[in-house]
């Protein structure tokens, strides 16, 4: 492949809480780094992961959801989301297969209207409804802003995924290798580890700890067999 052909770039991927944005970003990368939970706002920081083949790289940047802030660590995450819009070449818009269009789609309409930025909207969980509808909810929101594209997916299944990857490279500009082959995502170990045991602590302890836990590491060693493990873990 020609060098002037090879294309690159940022993505990020916006939408209201728990449409499905950090498993989708897993599922493309083929790799789980950002975490997922039925909660709302899980992600709260800025997560970079690096998709590479020969044609170019993709480099996916998850952010928290887009929602009506009620505190302060709202507000920290609905600017993260936000300010991310204004620094990448192309944004994946996630909504929920549905005919209406609330008051959190309303708002992230106005934020993709200023901005030039193509904008790609992708219906996720297209595996929990009928094939026959999904035309009825592209239909509904074709109108609200000029997509560069619509595309449905099952992030949870890998539906049309392979399509979306084709789509996205489109609409970046040539490019180039930003990170080497090898690289996943910008995230460092301990941060990693960190995270996955937050996950886990909002799956099993559901009812008995707050949504507001955080995790921190103070030490890591690694076991003889290669096994990384955690230890003197503070939530």
């Amino acid at each position: 492949m020609k060098l002037n052909e090879y294309k690159s770039g940022f993505v990020t991927l916006i939408g209201r809480p728990n449409v499905g944005k950090s498993t989708l970003m897993n599922h493309l990368i083929g790799q789980k780094i950002a975490i997922t939970s039925n909660k709302p706002q899980t992600t709260r920081n800025r997560i970079q992961t690096v998709y590479s083949e020969e044609k170019g790289q993709i480099v996916f940047i998850d952010t928290p959801g887009i929602h009506k802030a009620k505190n302060k660590l709202g507000e920290y995450m609905v600017n993260v989301a936000e300010r991310t819009l204004k620094e990448v070449d192309v944004i994946l818009w996630l909504v929920e297969p549905s005919t209406f269009i609330g008051a959190g789609e309303q708002h992230i309409t106005e934020q993709l209207s200023k901005i030039k930025t193509p904008v790609i909207l992708v219906i996720n969980k297209v595996d929990t409804v009928k094939k026959e509808d999904i035309l009825r909810f592209i239909t509904a929101y074709k109108d609200i802003l000029p997509f560069a594209a619509i595309v449905p997916v099952s992030a949870l299944k890998g539906d049309n995924t392979k399509q979306l990857i084709e789509t996205i490279f489109k609409y970046l500009p040539e490019g180039p290798q930003f990170f080497d082959e090898d690289t996943i995502t910008d995230q460092p170990e301990r941060q990693i580890v960190a995270e996955l045991i937050r996950e886990k602590a909002l799956r099993l302890l559901n009812d008995e700890i707050p949504h507001g836990i955080a995790v921190a590491i103070d030490q890591m060693k690694e076991r003889p067999e290669s096994d990384i493990v955690a230890k003197r873990v503070r939530c």
